[in-house]
């Protein structure tokens, strides 16, 4: 059974829903500029696109109707390489050119991933 409707068998009538996820994979920033990305293709290219398709099909089945949408950037701040290497090492572990970036950029650095939360109605 998809997790969302096995959530809406746990929900009262009317009851609300929370979804917030990332829709984008995480940059890194140094210096007000894009330095890489931490890829993650199997996320990018089938679970999110897998997970956004089941909440459709949920809305679309009448299990919950969507009451708001809101986006955002969710940005984690770091103030050395080192610290945000050690964040995100099991990432890093694949993109050493981009772990070289890392420590050769200027702190302090950040990471932005961009989200979606979205409000859900039972029904």
């Amino acid at each position: 059974m998809h997790a969302l409707r096995h959530v809406h068998e746990l929900l009262v009538p009317g009851g609300t829903l929370v979804d917030v996820h990332p829709v984008t994979e995480e940059q890194v920033e140094a210096a007000g500029r894009t330095i890489g990305v931490l890829e993650e293709p199997d996320w990018i290219a089938v679970v999110l696109p897998n997970a956004e398709a089941r909440l459709r099909d949920a809305v679309r089945d009448g299990l919950y109707a969507l009451e708001v949408e809101s986006e955002f950037d969710f940005l984690q701040h770091f103030d050395d390489a080192e610290e945000l290497i050690d964040a995100k090492s099991d990432l890093l572990d694949s993109q050493p050119e981009l772990v070289r970036r890392i420590r050769a950029a200027r702190p302090p650095l950040r990471t932005r991933e961009h989200y979606v939360g979205r409000r859900l109605r039972v029904t």
